[in-house]
């Protein structure tokens, strides 16, 4: 009974945790550290590890504080997330909240005092507002125009932290990359949060679904998805940098392939407006989330990969 126990709160931890979609998230922080890099010999330093240890310890607490900060809304609409908190405790989850609090500050300080001056700052910025998103009274999230914003946010962090691991200027290459790259996935998460349209309003969440309506966010997402072709450019123009030669036909070889699985993806989003239900269809097409998130960050990594091999 006891092993059964703890494995029903080892799963109620994973599901306040969004450990799906965070299994994307390894190509989501490697991205920035990867671009950052010259040579594959760059990503052999003590730096590369700790700050995927620090990202995760940040995307653990914000997606924990979430949960419990949604509990008495989940508790109406997504049962199953509040019954994950009761499994864990509220208790127990508030004390895990706070070890990963500590865990992610530490990780910030020890950058600090290896002088990597901007990682702190990021680091202390995401943090933030990850708490001022989900927490009362702020709780940005329900703030209407302003509740795409943190997000926003939270996808440059990563990309931008791992850069300044091995750079100390931003290039007009990985500009490119970095704008694509964050409007891309927020396109694909406005899916996700109109398909939450109706009991987001019944509980007084406006998010950009409420302010400008269904369509007009869905067709949104569609031209943010597609910007993540910007990647696709910054990747050529890294290429450029790098002087054409032989032996990036790899490289090439993916970086075209990485643009037909953001040119599908993107057209699947598409495809949600493209009907009369439509948060019917937000509902249907959210779940495809971690597909859009896993069919695009992992290839646009294996280029980048290539490029520094």
């Amino acid at each position: 009974m006891s092993r059964i126990s703890e494995k029903s709160r080892l799963k109620a931890f994973l599901r306040v945790s969004r450990a799906n979609l965070l299994l994307a998230s390894i190509g989501h922080t490697a991205l920035g550290l990867f671009i950052g890099a010259s040579i594959l010999s760059d990503l052999l330093i003590w730096e590369v590890p700790v700050y995927i240890l620090l990202h995760y310890s940040i995307a653990f607490f914000g997606c924990n504080l979430n949960s419990l900060c949604d509990y008495n809304v989940d508790k109406l609409y997504k049962k199953y997330m509040s019954d994950s908190v009761d499994i864990i405790g509220k208790k127990n989850l508030k004390i895990i909240i706070f070890l990963e609090f500590l865990i992610s500050v530490s990780i910030i300080m020890l950058f600090f005092l290896k002088g990597h001056l901007v990682v702190s700052l990021l680091g202390i910025i995401g943090l933030i507002i990850i708490f001022i998103y989900s927490a009362e009274p702020i709780r940005l999230k329900k703030q209407g125009l302003l509740s795409p914003l943190p997000i926003l946010i939270l996808y440059t962090i990563p990309m931008v932290g791992g850069w300044f691991i091995f750079r100390e200027n931003i290039t007009i290459y990985f500009l490119l990359f970095l704008v694509g790259y964050v409007l891309m996935n927020e396109g694909f998460t406005l899916v996700n949060t109109c398909e939450d349209f109706t009991e987001d309003k019944k509980e007084k969440i406006r998010t950009w679904a409420h302010v400008i309506g269904l369509k007009k966010t869905l067709k949104l997402a569609f031209i943010f998805s597609l910007c993540g072709l910007l990647c696709i450019i910054g990747l050529f123009l890294k290429l450029y940098q790098n002087n054409w030669d032989i032996v990036y036909i790899p490289a090439i070889v993916s970086i075209f392939f990485t643009a037909i699985l953001i040119l599908k993806s993107s057209f699947e989003v598409r495809e949600v407006y493209l009907g009369d239900d439509l948060e019917a269809r937000a509902k249907k097409y959210g779940t495809r989330l971690q597909k859009w998130f896993l069919m695009t960050r992992y290839p646009l990594m294996i280029s980048l990969l290539l490029l520094i091999l």
